[in-house]
Parts: C-alpha cells; structure tokens; sequence
C-alpha cells in the first residue's frame, strides 16, 4: 500500500522558485485553498 507525506505551505516571495525546488525534491501540488497550498509526496521509510 502507497503512503503519503503531506506540506501545506502558505507562499509569500517567490513561489515560483519554490514551487519547482518542491517539485524536484518529489512534492506534487493537489490544491490550492485560501491562499495556502496542499503538497504530497509519496512517504519512502
């Protein structure tokens, strides 16, 4: 079974930048609610 880690990040400056850093490092964007975004990855032990 797949297990997922969560980060809800509230952007501020260059969200850009850090939207593809998160990227990189396996985060994937699933929603954007009231100026806070929701990130998952998949949770690797």
């Amino acid at each position: 079974m797949k297990r997922y880690e969560y980060k809800i990040i509230t952007p501020l400056f260059k969200t850009e930048q850090k939207l593809n850093q998160l990227g990189y490092d396996g985060w994937e964007l699933v929603a954007a609610v009231g100026g806070s975004l929701y990130l998952k990855r998949e949770y690797n032990e």
